[in-house]
C-alpha cells in the first residue's frame, strides 16, 4: 500500500514539474527589478538612441556580422525579440550584447524598465 502512495505522490510530481514547464514559453521576460526611480521611458524619446549606437552596426541588413539576427533599425523589428525575451536575456540578463562590450549599466538598466514596464514605443 506504500509503494502504491508513493508512486501516485511520485506521478503528481512528475506531472506538475511538466505542467511547470509549459507554463514557461518565452511570453513574459523578467528582469531584474527596475532601479530607476519614476522611470517613464519610451521608444522613441529615450531607447532609440540606444538601439542606434550599440546594436544596429550588426543587427541590420547588410552588416555582414556572422550570425547576427534581426533587424533593430526600427521598433517594429525589435517587437519579436522583446516579446520572446531574447533582448532581455541578451543584453540585461547575461551582459553578452553588445559584443565587446561598451554598453554602460546605466543604458542596460534603462533597457530594463523599458521592457519591464511593457516597452512602450
Amino acid at each position: 500500500m506504500k509503494l502504491k502512495n508513493l508512486r501516485l505522490i511520485a506521478a503528481l510530481a512528475l506531472f506538475a514539474t511538466v505542467l511547470g514547464l509549459q507554463s514557461c514559453n518565452g511570453e513574459d521576460p523578467k528582469g531584474p527589478d527596475c532601479n530607476i526611480p519614476n522611470a517613464d521611458l519610451s521608444y522613441n524619446l529615450n531607447i532609440k538612441q540606444i538601439i542606434d549606437n550599440q546594436c544596429i552596426s550588426c543587427h541590420a541588413p547588410g552588416s555582414g556580422v556572422a550570425g547576427a539576427v534581426g533587424d533593430f533599425r526600427n521598433y517594429a523589428g525589435l517587437q519579436a525579440y522583446l516579446k520572446n525575451g531574447k533582448i532581455l536575456d541578451a543584453v540585461v540578463n547575461d551582459k553578452t550584447m553588445p559584443q565587446g562590450g561598451g554598453m554602460s549599466q546605466a543604458q542596460r538598466d534603462s533597457i530594463n524598465c523599458w521592457i519591464a514596464s511593457g516597452y512602450p514605443e
